[in-house]
């Protein structure tokens, strides 16, 4: 009984250990990647953060509008009394000028103070640029994520096809095992040379090497992937889409479409268009500091003055006001001059970068377009190539079987149809990655 207890003590933790292994490992999908990056990308997560550091810089500059209401109290010792100066008449003497000691020598005050601005056109326009600012960080999330998105489905795609290039490579080791061990067995008979022997055996190491070095890119795309998704780094990830080809949306693009589409959803464009209108936002707050500025403004107080500390004896004379103030600008070193010539470059330079960025979007499009053609062409002499080889490698099987044809020729069939599979899969995946591109330079392409 003892002895079956230590038993399952023992087999406990190997129980355990496998259910931890089992649970590092994660099937994942494309969509699902995509979906854990609008969590859990830092990048995006900083953004966000600076989206929201923006709406509160609106507030701030909204609050340049709004009243401005304090209080203040203070108290003061004075060691010797205030000193006023009076005509000498005033003060009972013949001097012309009489300084006379007046107040106590414990002073309290407190008043409160009131600001409303009434016109102030800087300020006003100076918000109305910060609510564009808002909507700048806003584009700029979105076109983050865009950006997330094909960068997150790159690294997926390049991921998807080691994996498949790996499980074709292991089969053409599989195959080419079972040569070597049959060549082995013939050259044991003096059924055939060493040379044949020694070309198979280089063959499995070249595949051997090939599968390693296979593994060793699949880890480090999943170190990649992981980290632009957010995904812990021990979790070991198998993707479950496949490079299968949806012949697609993409094909019913012309670049005249392409560019009318492009041009209403690419967050760059508009991004750089609320940058124009930005800068014509600050231009005009520059030109709003030559207008004149005008104040509602008010004050209530209290104060009390005594050369002894027993409060309660103390009077608390009021003195209260509400008035109106003008200020208009005259002269100011021409600083206001100055900073309407440098908002009116900004304004020239962001139409500049706009053209800029519409130049290069009619090229990028342009060569998308191309090559996605020309990529679609490669899959299908790619197609036909494997369906070649697989038919050729049936057909020098069978002769192998029936012993009209060598192992070598055998060998060779076979490695034709891996090396066709895997440009294939290439094909494929060229494909699939050029149509992600070119829903990112369409703007359409989002986490």
């Amino acid at each position: 009984m003892k002895r079956k207890f230590l038993n399952i003590l023992l087999a406990l933790p190997l129980l355990f250990s496998g259910k931890v292994m089992h649970a590092q490992e994660r099937d994942l999908s494309l969509a699902e990647a995509l979906a854990m990056a609008a969590k859990g990308n830092k990048e995006l997560q900083i953004q966000t953060l600076e989206e929201i550091r923006y709406k509160e810089i609106s507030r701030e500059t909204k609050s340049r509008l709004l009243p401005s209401i304090s209080a203040t109290a203070g108290y003061s010792r004075y060691f010797d009394r205030q000193v006023i100066f009076l005509p000498g008449s005033f003060a009972g003497t013949d001097k012309a000028v009489e300084d006379v000691a007046v107040g106590g020598k414990n002073a309290f005050n407190g008043f409160l103070s009131l600001n409303q601005p009434v016109f102030m056109q800087n300020a006003r326009r100076q918000k109305e640029a910060a609510l564009i600012n808002e909507k700048i960080q806003k584009e700029k999330t979105i076109d983050l994520e865009s950006q997330l998105a094909f960068q997150i489905s790159s690294s997926y795609f390049q991921l998807l096809l080691m994996s498949n290039q790996l499980n074709l490579q292991q089969q053409s080791l599989s195959r080419n095992v079972r040569a070597l061990v049959d060549t082995r067995a013939l050259f044991a008979q003096g059924r055939s040379l060493k040379v044949d022997t020694l070309r198979s055996f280089i063959a499995v190491e070249n595949l051997k090497s090939s599968i390693s070095y296979l593994r060793n890119n699949i880890e480090v795309s999943g170190i990649q992937l992981k980290r632009l998704i957010g995904l812990n780094e021990s979790v070991v990830i198998k993707p479950t889409d496949s490079l299968n080809v949806e012949l697609n949306q993409a094909e019913s693009y012309t670049l005249d479409q392409a560019l009318k589409t492009a041009e209403l959803n690419r967050h760059d464009i508009r991004l750089q268009k609320l940058s124009i209108e930005q800068e014509e936002k600050l231009l005009s707050a520059s030109k709003a500091e030559r207008l004149p500025q005008a104040s509602i403004i008010g004050q209530y107080q209290l104060q009390a003055q005594a050369d002894h500390l027993r409060l309660g004896s103390y009077t608390l004379p009021r003195t209260s006001f509400l008035g109106f103030q003008l200020t208009v600008p005259i002269f100011n070193g021409n600083r206001t001059n100055a900073q309407i010539n440098q908002a009116k470059i900004k304004v020239r330079q962001e139409s500049i970068r706009l053209n800029d960025v519409k130049e290069e979007m009619n090229a990028e499009l342009a060569a998308i377009i191309s090559r996605w053609k020309e990529a679609n062409t490669q899959l299908h002499i790619h197609q036909t190539t494997v369906d070649a080889a697989a038919l050729n490698y049936t057909m020098m099987n069978d002769r192998y079987k029936n012993g009209l044809s060598s192992r070598l020729e055998l060998t060779d069939a076979e490695l034709a149809l891996t090396q066709g599979k895997i440009s294939y899969l290439q094909a494929v995946y060229h494909l699939k990655l050029l149509y992600v591109e070119l829903q990112r330079s369409l703007g359409l392409l989002k986490l």
